[in-house]
C-alpha cells in the first residue's frame, strides 16, 4: 500500500527509483531485475528492508578478489594442471571438450585422469566407510558441511573426529553458520573443541552487518578430505537420514555421495583451504596461514583403471555463474539424452528453453524430483514449468521413495554432474557450491542403474490428468512463478 502523506510518498518515490538504479546498474538477469523492481515499488519501507538483506548476490569484491589470489596459490601449490588432461584427449564429444576447456579456464580446476571412485547410494554404508577412513587418518582430516546434525549414526562419525583428534592428528570441521544451527547449539560443538578439533562458522549470519552484506548466502559445500589422499564429496549432509527431518511426511532422505583418490583430491583440498582461509582468518590472513594448508609433496596416485573428473566450484564468490552455464550450455549441446535429478526444480528461462530445445531435437529428456518436497515455495514455483515442458514431450517423474535429495545432470552418457547445486536461483546464485564432472562411461552406467532405480520408484506425470489440476493450484503456481526469480 502507497503512502497517503506527499512528503511519504515522495520519499518513497526516490527510494524505489534510487535502488532500482542500483538494481539496474548490477546487470543481472532481466527477470530478477524486474521483480526487485517490482517489489521496491509496491511494498514501501519492507521492499527496501528486503533488498538491503538479501538483495546482494555478492561476498564482495575484496573477498572476490581475495579469493581467486588464494586459489591460484593452492593450485600452484597442489599442481592443479600438472597431470591435466588436454582437451582433445577427453574421451567425450566435441562439444563436451569445449566445455571442459571453458571450465578450466573460468575456474582453474582441469581434468585429470587416474582417478579411483566408489558410489555410495545408501547411508550405512557410507558413514561406515567415513568413519573407517577417520580412524585410518595419519596426518590430517578436514570436513566441510552445510548441515551437521548429532543425532543416530551421525555421532558416530563425530566420535571419530574426537578420536582423530585425541591422538593428534590435524582435525577442522567447517559447518555453515545457518545450516549447521543444529550442531551449534548441542554440547557437540564445545566437546569436540576441546578433543582439540578447530571448529569454524562458515559464512557467519549476524544481524549486525545485515545492512552492510547480504546475509543468506550459504555454504552448500559438502566435502571431506583425509591425508590429502582421499576425498568424499556429493548431496549428502552429516545428518541420519533415518532421522533428519522425520515425522514431516517426507520419509528417508536419499543421497549420493562419491569416495574419491587420485588427483581429484588436490582439487577438493584447494577448495577446503580457500574457503577455510577466509572463514577462520578473513581478509586478514597471512602468508603463513597459506602455508599451513599447503600440500605435503606427496604426489597424489594415478590408477589405471581410474576415470576422468574435473572439480566446478561455483557461486557469489566468483565472477560468473559457472553452474548456470554449465548445465544450460550442456543441455543446449546434447545429442542424445539429458536426465536431470534434483530436489528443488526451479529452473530459469535459460534452463527451460534448453531442455525444450533438446526435446524438440529428439533428445530423451528426464527429470526426476521428489513427490514432496520440504519448501512449499519452490514446489509450486517448479511445477509451473511443468505444463511447458511436459508439453515439449519431457518426461517427468516424481519419486515416491522418500525425499529425493540426489543432485545430479548426465548428459549424452558421457559427462556426469554430480554434486551439491540444485537446478535453482539460490543453487546458481547465492550458494557456494561444488559440482564434480565425471567423463567416465563405466560411471556412466552406474548412474543410469541409479536413474532406473529412482524411476521404478516414481510415478511419470501424466499430461491429462496433470492438465485437470484445479484453478485455485495454477493461480498459486503462476503466483509464485512471479517470484521464482528471487528464490
Amino acid at each position: 500500500m502507497l503512502p497517503t502523506s506527499p512528503l511519504l510518498l515522495l520519499a518513497h518515490i526516490i527510494v524505489t527509483v534510487t535502488l532500482s538504479l542500483i538494481v539496474i546498474g548490477r546487470q543481472i538477469n532481466v527477470a530478477t531485475t524486474l521483480s526487485w523492481i517490482i517489489l521496491l515499488a509496491v511494498l514501501p519501507i519492507v521492499g527496501p528492508v528486503l533488498y538491503f538483506l538479501f538483495g546482494s548476490q555478492s561476498l564482495g569484491r575484496k573477498r572476490r578478489k581475495a579469493g581467486w589470489a588464494i586459489r591460484q596459490y593452492y593450485q600452484r601449490d597442489f599442481g592443479i594442471g600438472k597431470r591435466r588432461v588436454d582437451r582433445e584427449d577427453l574421451p567425450v564429444a566435441d562439444y563436451l571438450q569445449e566445455m571442459s576447456w571453458m571450465l578450466s579456464i573460468q575456474t582453474g580446476f582441469f581434468p585429470a585422469a587416474g582417478n579411483r571412485y566408489k558410489l555410495y547410494t545408501e547411508a550405512p554404508p557410507l558413514i561406515e566407510a567415513m568413519i573407517r577412513d577417520i580412524d585410518a587418518a595419519q596426518d590430517s582430516v578436514y570436513l566441510e558441511f552445510y548441515i551437521v546434525e548429532p543425532r543416530g549414526s551421525i555421532v558416530d562419525v563425530l566420535q571419530a573426529l574426537e578420536r582423530a583428534a585425541g591422538r593428534g592428528v590435524d582435525t577442522r570441521l567447517m559447518v555453515d553458520d545457518f545450516g549447521g544451527r543444529p550442531f551449534f547449539k548441542s554440547d557437540w560443538d564445545d566437546r569436540l573443541v576441546k578433543a582439540g578439533v578447530d571448529v569454524v562458522h562458515s559464512l557467519s549470519v549476524n544481524p549486525l552487518k545485515a545492512f552492510s552484506k547480504r546475509t543468506d548466502l550459504r555454504n552448500h559445500r559438502k566435502l571431506i578430505v583425509i591425508d590429502q589422499d582421499i576425498g568424499y564429496t556429493g548431496s549428502f549432509n552429516l545428518t541420519d537420514p533415518v532421522k533428519f527431518k522425520q515425522g514431516e511426511g517426507f520419509g528417508e532422505w536419499v543421497d549420493v555421495m562419491m569416495r574419491l583418490e587420485g588427483h581429484i583430491v588436490s582439487s577438493l583440498s584447494c577448495v577446503f583451504n580457500t574457503d577455510y582461509i577466509f572463514d577462520s582468518q578473513g581478509m586478514d590472513y597471512s602468508q603463513e596461514d597459506l602455508a599451513e594448508l599447503s600440500d605435503d609433496g606427496d604426489d597424489a596416485p594415478v590408477f589405471d583403471d581410474g576415470a576422468v573428473m574435473q572439480l566446478v566450484p561455483s557461486g557469489p564468490e566468483m565472477e560468473r555463474s559457472v553452474i548456470h552455464e554449465l548445465i544450460s550450455a550442456s543441455i543446449f549441446g546434447a545429442r542424445k539424452s539429458v536426465t536431470v535429478v534434483t530436489p528443488y526444480f526451479v529452473p530459469d528461462e535459460t534452463i527451460q528453453l534448453a531442455l525444450i530445445n533438446a526435446a524438440h531435437r529428439g533428445v530423451t529428456v528426464r527429470i526426476i524430483v521428489p513427490r514432496r518436497v520440504d519448501s512449499i515455495m519452490a514446489r509450486h514455483a517448479g511445477e509451473s514449468t511443468f505444463d511447458s515442458l511436459i508439453g515439449a514431450g519431457i518426461e517427468i517423474h516424481r519419486f515416491t521413495g522418500g525425499m529425493l535429495h540426489t543432485k545430479l545432470v548426465q548428459i549424452d552418457d558421457q559427462m556426469t554432474m554430480i554434486g551439491t547445486a540444485n537446478v535453482d536461483m539460490r543453487s546458481f546464485y547465492l550458494n557456494l557450491e561444488m559440482t564434480l564432472c565425471v567423463y567416465d562411461r563405466n560411471f556412466a552406467d552406474q548412474i543410469n542403474r541409479l536413474i532406473e532405480d529412482y524411476i521404478r520408484d516414481s510415478e511419470m506425470l501424466d499430461p491429462q490428468k496433470w492438465e485437470q489440476r484445479g484453478p485455485f493450484l495454477r493461480w498459486k503456481e503462476n503466483i509464485l512463478r512471479l517470484v521464482s526469480p528471487l528464490l
